[in-house]
């Protein structure tokens, strides 16, 4: 489809824009990125959840206006690296011709273009009470949508495609269902029999989203290279969305395995939401920074990620890797884990779901700053 080497200059010219000061469009990219993760994974479990019978899960109640907003925002919230390929190209020419060339010839530009129609259509069948199986079918297609419009299929169409698409689509059934069940059930009632299901799936999904953010990380570097990319800003949000994972992990096992009760915490779930909401922030930075084809090459183009020079001064080429133990990294490797004990012990003790929280960014935080101390590029 069109020209992908057009596509992916643009995706490099990142870092000149960043120049002109463009900094508020990459954070209302970023925010917009953020707010389609948790649209899509709200209408993802709204639609998983009509598939259970209703001995198998908690009563939920959403609003089909609610719905039909939720559906409607989508193009509103995918229109982001549109609108920045447009400023792009409109240096040349006027706007209609732009928004053209942008449709015909860019990836960004189609996939946009797919989400209007896709959105147009899924709003008319949820608005006239079509069948789940009917809204399941446009639900699917925005989410291959969004693989189409991704890095990974700009650099190799089909099996980027295939890698993002399935990345994305387990993390919304997953998340989705978690954020319904938890926001949107009256009472937390059939909660065993509702496990009986949940967890099994959610395992899968897990494996799932591991295996093809593995493939859609090939697609981009070798494995020998995940230290040497620390020093760009994509792989410190690699390496954030990583340490941010293992809190979302410990919350989902305790809500999983930790509550010996009929009725579950609803705090602890809540939790479990607020830690997504963390991963899915990074990931959001993420898909805006260059990913490292080659690390040396990203690093001249990009500079080292922003706060490597105030940790570790300053950085030269070649990226050499290696890992000097220092008493620094090693004490808030420990305050890391100690934040994560702390998070797992407010859970029983049924503590503040703030504080909770608190401490899953504090393990975050540490664990990451820990990481950096302890390495040498």
């Amino acid at each position: 489809m069109g020209h992908h080497h057009h596509h992916c200059f643009i995706d490099r010219c990142g870092s000149h824009v960043l120049r002109h000061g463009q900094k508020k469009m990459m954070l209302f990219t970023i925010m917009s990125d953020f707010l389609l993760y948790a649209v899509m994974s709200f209408l993802a479990g709204v639609i998983v959840l009509q598939f259970v019978p209703e001995n198998r899960k908690p009563p939920i109640t959403v609003k089909k206006s609610g719905i039909l907003l939720a559906i409607a925002v989508i193009p509103i919230l995918s229109a982001a690296p549109t609108i920045q390929l447009l400023g792009l190209l409109m240096g040349n020419t006027g706007f209609g011709s732009a928004l053209w060339t942008a449709i015909s010839e860019f990836q960004v530009g189609q996939s946009f273009a797919f989400s209007l129609l896709l959105a147009f259509f899924w709003f008319g069948a949820t608005a006239v009470n079509s069948s789940k199986y009917i809204q399941a079918f446009w639900f699917l297609l925005a989410i291959l949508n969004m693989g189409f419009g991704s890095h990974a299929a700009a650099l190799d169409f089909l099996p980027g495609l295939l890698s993002h698409t399935l990345h994305f689509l387990s993390l919304t059934l997953w998340a989705g269902v978690l954020i319904v069940v938890t926001w949107f059930s009256s009472a937390l009632i059939n909660w065993r029999s509702f496990l009986k299901w949940f967890t099994p799936f959610a395992f899968g999904m897990m494996a799932t989203i591991l295996v093809s953010g593995f493939i859609v990380w090939l697609l981009f570097s070798k494995p020998a290279d995940y230290a040497a990319s620390w020093v760009l800003p994509y792989g410190q949000m690699l390496l954030l969305k990583h340490l941010s994972i293992l809190p979302l992990l410990a919350a989902a096992f305790l809500n999983g395995f930790g509550n010996k009760t009929k009725e579950p915490s609803r705090k602890g779930l809540k939790l479990e939401t607020f830690m997504l909401g963390l991963v899915f922030l990074f990931t959001a930075v993420m898909s805006k920074l260059a990913p490292p084809h080659n690390i040396n090459n990203t690093f001249l183009t990009e500079g080292a990620a922003p706060f490597i020079g105030t940790l570790i001064g300053e950085q030269f080429l070649p990226v050499t890797p290696q890992f000097l133990v220092s008493i620094d990294g090693i004490l808030l490797l420990v305050i890391g884990i100690l934040a994560m004990g702390l998070m797992v012990m407010s859970f029983f003790k049924k503590g503040p779901l703030w504080l909770s929280f608190l401490f899953g960014i504090g393990f975050v935080a540490s664990a990451y700053l820990g990481m950096m101390m302890n390495m040498n590029f």
